[in-house]
């Protein structure tokens, strides 16, 4: 088949943008071919850059959606406007030969970031009559920001929107069961996954030994990675206070991730604090990409890079739709510190892993066994090999690909 991957962006190390390359990696070696269409664009594939939430109109609307008490009708002309142009854009495409066999929408119709992305999307697929595929990361209400919006009405129409030739998935139990209740629609879950039955990244090479030269980290060091962009609910000032009460010169605290848009001034805030606690941190999010590359005399590493050259992963998350990071770090065979999330409890933790829950605070207990397994590497090592099995057979491209073969046949195209 023709398949198409339309999103605001698939770029950079986002949840999102990683599964949609997890995805297209499974769906290629199924035998279709795939085409990524995105406002934003780090792969190979066709940039629209109207599709970015960012445009300084799309950001503008958000604003009046979310925090404003304008009325519905009111902002819904501005919507319908803009929604109309993206249509001629995406009629466009359909028509000069990226006609798809299937189109999967990977959060679109999940969270409100983009409203006339939304809308045109859904009239152009009715249109076209192409069968879709809405694959759902996290919605609107589980976002406090929507939840104080006016405008549910629009929220309860688009997102996700109830077109016959729209099927769904979800990455999680919790959210299947909310979907169901809210808008009577069933989607089959389909978690967060990775290829483990590759055997090549997890190989450090010439690129990736520069690692910690590079970022002035000793081959001696403790490196707890924490992999995640730099937001509020990703409660990074855990990862800190772990590093200070742990009381070891020896640990470095790695944040791979950049700021995100949820609340200004976050980084700033997390800097302060590991200064002052005398916390070794290093901020690299400016040098890590979803591709190696040179820039200025100075290595670009990738996500991979740096599980390579840490000891720990750090993830003391408030909220997930489900756990990139978790995943990654039982493919890189690395012990994981993590406060038990909803989903995680939910969905994860009865897979029967092995890692080191922290609640919302750092214990006696907790230290002890992050010394414990600095110091006994056998444990180590056995603990990490258990998870990695487990994921294996839980959360594999042959796992996901399953899946996948099973909604197509719902779906009547294969």
């Amino acid at each position: 088949m023709n398949i198409v991957i339309i999103s605001y962006r698939i770029s950079g190390n986002d949840g999102v943008s990683i599964e949609c390359v997890h995805w297209r990696n499974i769906l290629e070696r199924m035998g279709h071919k795939v085409t990524f269409v995105a406002g934003e664009l780090d792969q190979e594939g066709i940039l629209l850059p109207e599709l970015h939430f960012k445009l300084p109109q799309v950001a503008g609307i958000h604003r009046r959606v979310v925090y404003s008490n304008e009325s519905y009708q009111k902002v819904e002309r501005v919507i319908f406007d803009i929604a109309g142009m993206l249509e001629g854009r995406l009629r466009q495409l359909f028509r000069n030969g990226v006609r798809p066999d299937l189109l999967i929408v990977p959060n679109v119709f999940s969270i409100p970031m983009h409203f006339p992305l939304a809308v045109a999307l859904a009239r152009t697929v009715k249109e076209f009559s192409i069968k879709t595929l809405a694959r759902h990361h996290d919605f609107w209400w589980e976002r406090e920001r929507y939840n104080k919006s006016e405008m549910f009405q629009f929220f309860d129409h688009w997102f996700p929107p109830k077109e016959e030739n729209i099927w769904h998935t979800v990455i999680n139990s919790l959210a299947q069961k909310e979907l169901e209740k809210r808008t009577g629609i069933i989607a089959p879950i389909i978690p967060d996954t990775f290829d483990f039955e590759n055997n090549e990244l997890n190989r450090m090479d010439e690129y990736s030994k520069h690692f910690r030269q590079d970022f002035g980290i000793e081959e001696s060091d403790f490196v707890f990675l924490q992999a995640t962009r730099i937001v509020p609910r990703k409660r990074i000032e855990l990862s800190i206070e772990l590093l200070s009460k742990l009381n070891q010169s020896n640990s470095i605290l790695v944040i791979n991730g950049t700021e995100g848009d949820e609340e200004k001034g976050y980084l700033k805030k997390l800097k302060k604090m590991s200064e002052v606690l005398g916390v070794r941190a290093k901020f690299i999010g400016g040098r890590v990409d979803s591709r190696r590359k040179i820039i200025a005399g100075k290595r670009v590493y990738t996500l991979w890079d740096c599980y390579l050259n840490s000891d720990f992963v750090t993830y003391p998350t408030e909220v997930e739709g489900f756990g990139n990071q978790f995943v990654e770090s039982m493919y890189f065979k690395l012990p994981l510190i993590i406060t038990p999330y909803e989903v995680y409890r939910a969905d994860i933790a009865p897979l029967g892993f092995d890692v080191i829950e922290m609640q919302n605070e750092v214990t006696d207990d907790v230290l002890e066994r992050v010394r414990e397994l600095s110091t006994d590497s056998e444990r180590k090592i056995n603990m990490v090999n258990h998870n990695f099995e487990v994921a294996r057979k839980n959360l594999s491209y042959n796992v996901v690909e399953t899946k996948i073969i099973n909604i197509f046949k719902n779906m009547g195209i294969s």
